[in-house]
């Protein structure tokens, strides 16, 4: 994937975690399933790691290893999770 369907990616797996109505383009039924299987406890912790992820991507892409570190974070935490997991590799071979 590119930067910027990345980008857009993580965007849409922060607005199936807010619960967010607005029409999704990238995101198979089937990855939104398991992105809603995700214990509900853990949808803000989620939301906000893949947060911090794509403000950086967007506002600091020069700041390397901080995205590195903000990646590993949700990858130790939430790559078992396969929509996640593709974002996260995404990132790792862009950065």
């Amino acid at each position: 994937m590119d930067k910027e369907t990345t980008i857009l990616k993580i965007d849409e797996i922060i607005k199936t975690l807010s619960e967010s109505k607005k029409p999704l383009t990238i995101l198979t039924p089937d990855e939104v399933k398991s992105i809603q299987d995700v214990d509900k406890e853990d949808h803000s912790k989620l939301a906000d790691r893949l947060e911090d992820l794509v403000v950086l991507l967007r506002d600091d892409p020069d700041n390397k290893r901080k995205i590195r570190d903000t990646r590993q974070i949700a990858f130790d935490e939430f790559g078992h999770v396969g929509p996640v997991w593709d974002v996260l590799k995404s990132v790792e071979a862009l950065f």
